[in-house]
């Protein structure tokens, strides 16, 4: 079985993620596995490109094939799948008044 060397498992659930560079220069992590998505700004799933850029959109089977959509290829953050994730997640700093 081929082992992608940008995967490792999480430390939390042990799924298989990967860590993708965001415009803001920060790595954050998502499932190894891409997904199909239809972009659509009204909606309110977030996905990332590979090149670190966020979408909007939903999720479409991999059986989708209606020609006339656009869709990109794009990875689920591992955040929105971990049962585990607050035991990750950075607590924000509120601004000093």
């Amino acid at each position: 079985m081929f082992k992608n060397p940008l995967t490792t498992k999480c430390r939390a659930c042990g799924a298989e993620i990967m860590f993708i560079e965001t415009a803001l220069y920060k790595k954050t992590p998502v499932n190894a596995e891409p997904v199909w998505v239809r972009t659509d700004t009204l909606k309110k799933d977030t996905f990332l490109l590979p090149s670190g850029e966020t979408i909007q959109g939903e999720r479409v089977p991999e059986n989708f094939d209606d020609e006339r959509v656009k869709l990109k290829l794009a990875y689920v953050s591992h955040f929105a799948t971990c049962p585990e994730a607050d035991k990750f997640r950075k607590r924000r700093s509120r601004p000093s008044r």
